[in-house]
């Protein structure tokens, strides 16, 4: 596992933050692989990725994006990072990694053809050097993306309330619009904008098992019972049993530009 200058709050922060709950995050994530599945399957389509593509999954964790491409017959990240070694070694797959900020990624131009960032953002103090350093990383025609939940949908509401009640480390995330993303990536000198709004579900097999995956998912405290967190699933995001399963609605934005 290779190093980087790590010489950041938001980073410090972040280091705090999965530390602690990464190794939960995972668990959640490989006990039930297909919950997510139709985020990941959306943001993986942003990255145009072919059988021999080499690229970057920046905010790791423990490798789900990676693991989902996979699952889908795609390659696996070529390289992996993350601002946590114990979320990094959470992973179930040996495969390249390094700690490291997304501010200041430490791979030289255009080493990737495609680079991505999901869920993360909302963690990061410095958005414009994350969108910057994701297509610094990209070779010319090659794809950066990210994915985030959205700035004004329920989702961002419930991240920053709910679960910021519900966790030792609580949770503050800055969320953004399709403007401000498509921004970012501009200013970086992006090129062939796709914004994409998407209202989606995260899927478990039952009510039981969907407030067992928020719990990990989350680090969420042991004083938060099941009851409360299926209610707060209903009240704050709609969630509800459909046949043969429990769905959790998620409105995703997810913005990606080409590297000129």
């Amino acid at each position: 596992m290779a190093g980087a200058d790590l010489g950041c709050s938001g980073l410090f922060e972040y280091q705090i933050l999965f530390d602690a709950r990464g190794a939960r995050y995972s668990r959640a994530n490989r006990l039930y692989p297909e919950a997510r599945s139709q985020e990941a399957a959306a943001m993986l389509r942003h990255l145009d990725l072919s059988a021999r593509s080499r690229w970057l999954d920046v905010f790791t964790g423990g490798g789900y994006l990676s693991e989902r491409a996979l699952a889908l017959g795609l390659p696996a990240a070529r390289f992996v990072c993350d601002g946590s070694i114990p979320f990094l070694r959470s992973s179930e797959h040996d495969r390249p990694a390094c700690l490291a900020k997304g501010e200041a990624l430490p791979f030289p131009d255009a080493a990737f053809d495609a680079a991505a960032c999901l869920a993360a953002l909302h963690h990061s103090n410095d958005p414009e050097s994350v969108c910057r350093e994701l297509l610094r990383v990209t070779a010319p025609g090659g794809r950066a993306a990210l994915g985030d939940a959205a700035a004004d949908s329920r989702a961002a509401r419930f991240l920053n309330s709910f679960v910021d009640r519900h966790t030792e480390s609580g949770h503050r995330g800055s969320f953004y619009s399709l403007e401000d993303l498509s921004g970012f990536f501009q200013a970086a000198g992006g090129r062939d904008l796709r914004c994409q709004r998407t209202d989606l579900d995260w899927v478990l097999p039952s009510a039981l098992q969907a407030a067992s995956f928020c719990r990990d998912l989350f680090g969420l405290l042991p004083t938060a019972s099941d009851g409360e967190i299926l209610e707060a699933l209903r009240v704050e995001l709609g969630a509800g049993p459909a046949p043969g399963l429990f769905r959790i609605p998620w409105t995703m934005h997810y913005v990606s530009a080409r590297r000129a």
